[in-house]
């Protein structure tokens, strides 16, 4: 599966854009978050790895800005397991184990969409990968 991050401008929010895209490819779009009003918004979709170019270029076709999320990637050698990106996590997905030491859940992180951990990270042990 691959996570994208679709962004609607004023002029596209009021549109069926996604349940098109859906119904032209045949693609089953998962939807993790969303945020429209009519200014505009975004929709983190997450879709079958072998069509997402397909969805991408429908969604694309259609005037909507597209950016495929990056992962994070966490250098244990260098991590502390000081807790400090743990806190600002909005999914919730990293936490601390039983012996206190940093897990990260990539199925739930929202990567570069969100990346607030890799800013909190004092010896930048967590950096976005593509």
């Amino acid at each position: 599966m691959v996570r994208v991050l679709l962004r609607f401008s004023r002029e596209k929010a009021g549109q069926p854009i996604t349940s098109q895209v859906i119904l032209e490819t045949g693609v089953p779009i998962n939807i993790l978050g969303a945020y429209i009003d009519q200014q505009g918004g975004e929709i983190l979709v997450e879709v079958p790895s072998d069509r997402a170019e397909e969805v991408i270029r429908a969604f694309r076709e259609r005037g909507v800005t597209v950016d495929v999320r990056k992962l994070i990637e966490v250098d244990k050698g260098r991590c502390l397991d000081c807790g400090a990106c743990i806190s600002l996590c909005p999914v919730g997905a990293i936490a601390f184990t039983k012996n206190l030491s940093v897990v990260f859940d990539r199925e739930k992180c929202l990567g570069s969409t969100c990346g607030l951990c890799v800013d909190a990270c004092p010896v930048k042990a967590i950096r976005l990968i593509g």
